[in-house]
């Protein structure tokens, strides 16, 4: 690193503050989350000012809890200067958390899968996951579809699904043994695949086919919400896409999602977040989904 990046960089350190930040002024009551897979660290639009711009679309976002994908060595910058708590794994994955983290409780490969446990207000805890799921091949440039049938569409993305499968047997086993399994849960990430929620009948003329995606029917089977969908159940492709905002000509994607267990919460308000005044830093959107009505587990 040169001087003068050494130097930008502390000074965007200094933005942070020694305590935790606390919600922006105006923001309503309840526990808010932010999915982001930032590209590269967020530093393809330049070292300094990538980060900073990711820092300005989560601080924009009032998130309570941001699960990380790609933070390849920004992510300790981005929570000192959001004054947030970091509980990284590994390279990829990451949790940026403005509540106190009480234990850890990562499965799987660090790669892939980093979880906490959060104390929110009022000393209730939840059990957060930030993870990375594979593919198996290239279905999202342009022409990468042409000409392929369903059955290879789905073998693109069988990957997910079994690392998912692993995951959450995994954390069932590991919340069991430490006496937290009716802990709620919200997994959120990068799960490079489609939703069967997105791809239906009523879709078709959008997607141009039914597909029953295996990735998403892991989460529904296991009892998992997808919080997006359930606030916002009309398809439509281009409002939900969170893949991708800076190459418009390649497939539009949902492959971003917060699910959780959260029963006695319901989604009060879930978008993509796609721009920022300057330029969006990542190839990825951010998710962010707002949960209300919180009660005592």
């Amino acid at each position: 690193m040169t001087c003068s990046r050494l130097l930008a960089c502390c000074c965007l350190l200094l933005v942070a503050v020694g305590c935790v930040t606390p919600k922006p002024e105006g923001a309503t009551e309840g526990l808010s989350v932010l999915t982001w897979n930032i590209w590269h660290g967020g530093r393809e639009d330049g070292e300094v000012v990538g980060p900073q711009r990711v820092v300005d679309v989560i601080r924009e976002s009032g998130a309570d809890l941001v699960a990380m994908q790609e933070t390849y060595g920004s992510g300790q910058l981005i929570s000192s200067a959001l004054g947030f708590h970091f509980h990284p794994r590994g390279t990829n994955v990451s949790i940026h958390s403005r509540f106190p983290i009480v234990a850890d409780i990562s499965v799987f490969e660090e790669f892939k899968c980093v979880g906490a446990v959060v104390e929110v207000p009022s000393g209730k805890q939840v059990a957060f996951l930030s993870i990375w799921l594979p593919y198996d091949a290239e279905i999202w440039e342009e022409g990468t579809r042409e000409g392929r049938s369903r059955d290879e569409l789905l073998a693109a993305c069988a990957s997910s699904a079994v690392n998912l499968r692993e995951i959450l047997d995994q954390l069932d086993t590991r919340l069991r043994e430490a006496g937290w399994g009716d802990l709620p849960v919200i997994v959120a990430g990068d799960f490079n695949s489609m939703s069967h929620l997105d791809y239906t009948e009523t879709a078709r003329e959008q997607y141009g086919q039914v597909i029953d995606w295996p990735t998403s029917r892991v989460m529904s089977d296991r009892g998992f919400r997808d919080a997006y969908r359930e606030h916002s159940p009309r398809v439509d492709r281009n409002r939900d896409r969170t893949w991708t905002p800076r190459f418009p000509a390649q497939q539009q994607d949902r492959i971003d999602f917060v699910y959780d267990t959260l029963s006695n919460m319901r989604v009060v308000e879930a978008r993509v977040i796609d721009r920022h005044p300057m330029r969006f830093p990542s190839d990825h959107a951010a998710l962010f989904v707002r949960f209300g009505g919180y009660e005592s587990r």
